[in-house]
């Protein structure tokens, strides 16, 4: 099960992901609205996961998410659409 949170301007999306089965792993494919997000169909986003502090580089509107009960049995993500890179600098070393 799926469901986010977004504020008005955007600022604050939050993306919660639920694995409701107690004994196996699920998976399967997310799918967030790339308009109201304003998130292009090839555009690469991270996605924060606040309670284990890890950090996924998602790309385009539809993601792969896998979840075991035994680890962890949901996400809590949050959107950073300004993801930097070795082209947002003046030089790269």
């Amino acid at each position: 099960m799926a469901y986010s949170k977004i504020s008005e301007d955007l600022s604050n999306v939050i993306l919660v992901v639920v694995n409701l089965d107690p004994h196996h792993r699920q998976a399967g494919w997310v799918e967030v609205s790339g308009e109201a997000l304003g998130i292009g169909p090839h555009q690469t986003y991270q996605m924060h996961d606040l309670l284990s502090d890890a950090r996924y580089f998602w790309s385009g509107t539809r993601n792969y998410v896998e979840l075991d009960p035994a680890e962890a049995p949901v996400h809590v993500l949050r959107l950073r659409q300004q993801v930097r890179s070795e082209q947002d600098f003046d030089y790269f070393a």
